[in-house]
């Protein structure tokens, strides 16, 4: 048996892996610059390229390499309910059935586990990151979009068609803005970095002051940058941004009770200016037993939680040291 196990974050503009040990540590990483568009011969052969490299990359080790356990992987999009195939992917539009899962086990003659990104991340949390010490645990990306992962009982929860977690479209208005799934209302649509730029703008056309001026140029980083700076306008968007977001935890915590929340994703670069107003929301209207236990935190593994994450699922499916 192996000490490592290959874990691959699946994205539009690049591929991630990285060489994990059983105790959670990267110990090699490479990424390799994918065209989303390209075709899923490509991508796949980028991917057998980035699994060669990372174990070439693992020569010398200590302790050894000696074979490698599997690999993981970690794919945005729709998973078919045996986690085999890839049924559809947003950052990979030309990505449809594609049963990625036995394409890379017949590859390299190892075991295989195919799994949601955002699932995969929040593993990787669970297993050597900020829910660690818990048994259940909801983990919330917030950057472009809005997306999640949950853990009951130390187990993913995936849900009966293996679309569970889709937290970015739970819907707190019914007559709210559209969504980019097309719905109106949910909470993507009011509390990510893409919402919360497009609310930045319309009071700029409103005529309210700000420090930046330039509408075109604004993003979710300068808006942070502002804020830092003592912009009222920014403060006051990521302030109302949070308190979105406190309502979408507020909801979660009723429902799921979890032990933690991790934040995470581009977003949590506000710190405090964000974490405060959700927690000012939790404790107006959350149950008080739920606002006392309930552990609201930022993600400890950051960009590597996906890596670490597809990892760590391989190894629990295998039950090695997880």
């Amino acid at each position: 048996m192996g000490n490592y196990a290959i874990g691959i974050d699946l994205g539009g503009t690049n591929l991630k892996a990285g060489l994990v040990g059983r105790d959670g540590k990267i110990h090699q990483r490479l990424s390799i610059r994918t065209d989303n568009n390209a075709d899923p011969q490509i991508i796949s052969n980028q991917i057998f390229e980035l699994i060669d490299k990372i174990i070439k990359a693992g020569a010398g080790l200590k302790p050894a390499l000696t074979n490698v356990i599997g690999v993981g992987l970690g794919s945005p999009g729709l998973i078919d309910k045996k986690g085999e195939t890839i049924l559809v992917s947003p950052n990979l539009p030309l990505w449809r059935n594609i049963p990625i899962k036995r394409i890379v086990a017949e590859r390299f003659g190892v075991p295989c586990v195919l799994e949601n990104d955002a699932n995969a991340a929040a593993w990787g949390e669970k297993w050597v990151g900020a829910g660690k010490e818990a048994d259940s645990l909801v983990m919330i990306t917030i950057g472009t979009g809005i997306g999640g992962g949950i853990v009951i009982n130390n187990k993913l929860w995936r849900g009966v068609n293996n679309v569970a977690a889709e937290i970015g479209h739970m819907v707190i208005q019914m007559d709210g803005p559209k969504c980019s799934c097309g719905n109106y209302g949910c909470i993507e649509a009011y509390a990510s970095a893409t919402a919360m730029v497009r609310r930045f703008k319309e009071l700029l056309k409103s005529g309210i002051s700000s420090s930046i001026k330039d509408a075109g140029s604004v993003t979710a980083k300068t808006i942070n940058d502002a804020a830092l700076q003592g912009d009222k306008v920014s403060l006051d968007i990521i302030k109302e941004t949070g308190q979105y977001l406190g309502v979408a935890l507020v909801n979660i915590m009723h429902i799921l009770n979890p032990e933690v929340i991790v934040l995470t994703g581009g977003m949590i670069g506000s710190g405090d200016l964000l974490m405060n107003p959700i927690k000012q929301v939790i404790r107006e209207k959350a149950f008080e037993a739920s606002a006392k236990e309930t552990k609201i935190v930022f993600s400890q593994l950051g960009n590597d939680a996906g890596i670490i994450g597809a990892a760590g699922c391989l190894l629990k499916e295998l039950e090695i040291s997880v």
